[in-house]
C-alpha cells in the first residue's frame, strides 16, 4: 500500500526521538528504572508539584515566572570548581520551596530555564473554499464573513486552517493582516500566527494519508511549527491536518496508520520540552480509529458537530488546563471555527 500505510512492528517504532511528552508518572515510573535516574526523576516531581500550586495563577505571572526559574535551577547540576559546593547549599535550598502540594500534572518540565506556563489561544476552521470564496457563480468571499467572524472574535494565538488557498487574503477581510504571520503548506492548509508575540523557529510540512479510491481527491498533509514566546521564552509546537476520506475511514490505509504518521511527525520535530497542539478537520469522528490512537498520547480537549463531529483540538496538556471551548459558528462555511483557550 505504500509508505503511507506502513504500520509500524511495535509503538516504539510510532514516535522516534525526541518523544512528545508523555504523562509524567510514566515517564517517572519509565526514567526511574535505571537506579542512577532515581534522583532526576524525584527533581521533575518537585518541580511538577509546584506548577500545580499555581495552575490558577493564583499567585499571579510574576510568582509564577520566579517558580520557573527555581524550578529551573533545581534541575541544574553543581557546577564543577571552588564554587560547587556553594551551588550545591542553595540548589538544596531551592528544592524545599518546591515540595508543597500533591499529584502530577499532565506535563513534562525540563531542565529549561525559560519553559514558564503560557496561556494559550488557538483557533481551528475549514474555509470550504471553492464554495466560499470561488468567483461567481460561487460567494467570492461572502463580504468577507470568515474574517470578519475572526475578527470578532479577539486574539488568537495560532490558528489552524483547512481547505484554504489563500490566508492572506482571509486576513485582509477582518483587517488583521498586519497581527498574524502566514504559513502555507501543501493540500490547501495554512497556520497564522501573532507575530507580534511569537517568533517562528521552524516549520515545515508533511504527507500523512491518501483519500481511499471511492472518494479520492488526492494525498493530505499535515503542517507543523515550532514557536517561542517573545517575553518568556515558553516554546509551543502547534500541528494543523486535514483528513482523508470517506469520512471516518482513515483513507486507503486506515485510521490508526494515519494517525501514526501524525505521532511521528510530532515525534520527528517537537522538542521535548514544547508544549503540543494538533488542530484539524480530521475526517474523523471521536470514535474512529485515527482519533482513538491520538488520544493514546494526546488529550482531545475539544470537538465540534460539524458532519457529526469531525473538528478536533488535541493538547499535550490535562482537561483542567483548558480555560475555555467555544463554537464560533460557521461564518459562511460549511463547517464551525472552534476555539480554545489552555494553559501548556
Amino acid at each position: 500500500l505504500g509508505p503511507l500505510c506502513a504500520i509500524p512492528t511495535s509503538r516504539k517504532e510510532v514516535v522516534r526521538k525526541p518523544q512528545p511528552p508523555l504523562r509524567h508518572d510514566e515517564d517517572c515510573r519509565r526514567r526511574s528504572a535505571p537506579p542512577g535516574d532515581l534522583g532526576a526523576c524525584r527533581r521533575d516531581i518537585r518541580a511538577l508539584r509546584r506548577w500545580r500550586l499555581l495552575r490558577d495563577d493564583v499567585a499571579g505571572p510574576r510568582a509564577l515566572a520566579a517558580a520557573g526559574r527555581r524550578a529551573a535551577e533545581a534541575f541544574a547540576a553543581p557546577a564543577a570548581g571552588g564554587v560547587a559546593h556553594d551551588r550545591e547549599e542553595r540548589r538544596r535550598g531551592r528544592l524545599q520551596g518546591l515540595r508543597a502540594g500533591e499529584g502530577l500534572e499532565f506535563v513534562t518540565l525540563l531542565a529549561n530555564g525559560n519553559q514558564t506556563l503560557q496561556k494559550v489561544s488557538v483557533l481551528t476552521y475549514n474555509l470550504f473554499w471553492w464554495n466560499l470564496f470561488g468567483p461567481p457563480p460561487f460567494r467570492d468571499g461572502n463580504g468577507g464573513s470568515a474574517g470578519r467572524l475572526i475578527k470578532e472574535q479577539g486574539k488568537f494565538d495560532f490558528m489552524g486552517f483547512q481547505e484554504c488557498d489563500d490566508l492572506a487574503r482571509v486576513l485582509r477581510d477582518g483587517g488583521l493582516e498586519k497581527e498574524y504571520g502566514v504559513i502555507m503548506a501543501p493540500h490547501s492548509i495554512a497556520i497564522g500566527y501573532r507575530q507580534s508575540v511569537w517568533e517562528l523557529l521552524d516549520q515545515g510540512a508533511s504527507e500523512v494519508a491518501e483519500d481511499r479510491a471511492d472518494e479520492w481527491w488526492g494525498t493530505r498533509g499535515a503542517q507543523w511549527a515550532r514557536f517561542r514566546h517573545k517575553r518568556n521564552g515558553r516554546t509551543i509546537f502547534f500541528a494543523n491536518h486535514h483528513g482523508p476520506l470517506p469520512v471516518g475511514t482513515g483513507g486507503r490505509c486506515g485510521g490508526q496508520a494515519t494517525a501514526w504518521n501524525l505521532l511521528k511527525l510530532i515525534g520527528s520535530h517537537a522538542d521535548r520540552a514544547d508544549g503540543i497542539i494538533l488542530v484539524g478537520d480530521f475526517n474523523a469522528g471521536a470514535g474512529s480509529a485515527t482519533v482513538q490512537e491520538l488520544e493514546s498520547k494526546l488529550r482531545r480537549v475539544y470537538t465540534g458537530v460539524s458532519f457529526g463531529g469531525v473538528d478536533h483540538v488535541f493538547t499535550s496538556c490535562s482537561g483542567d488546563r483548558v480555560r475555555t471551548r467555544k463554537n464560533l459558528g460557521n461564518g459562511g462555511s460549511d463547517h464551525d471555527a472552534l476555539a480554545v483557550t489552555v494553559r501548556l
